[in-house]
């Protein structure tokens, strides 16, 4: 989503977990930083939300989101549907 610019790098995404966030920002090739690591780029959602989550597995898309301006949550997974939907992606 960062090569179709639905994403820009710095863009700060979120996880929820048992009721703690865990946040981390997007890197300018599209990979995951979690800021709790403060520096290691994962190459998935996926994979980045498992650590985030202490689990073996996560659906990333669905589980790490954006915020708007408003302070809605935004899942990835929505965000590349309406990329879709509108012909960006």
């Amino acid at each position: 989503m960062v090569a179709a610019q639905i994403l820009t790098a710095g863009t700060r995404i979120v996880l929820t977990y048992r009721s703690t966030d865990h946040w981390a920002t997007i890197d300018e090739d599209g990979g995951i930083i979690l800021t709790a690591t403060g520096g290691t780029p994962y190459g998935r959602v996926d994979e980045a939300g498992a650590v985030a989550r202490g689990t073996k597995t996560c659906q990333g898309m669905n589980e790490w989101h954006i915020e708007d301006a408003t302070g809605v949550r935004i899942s990835l997974r929505t965000l590349r549907d309406r990329a879709v939907a509108s012909g960006a992606l």
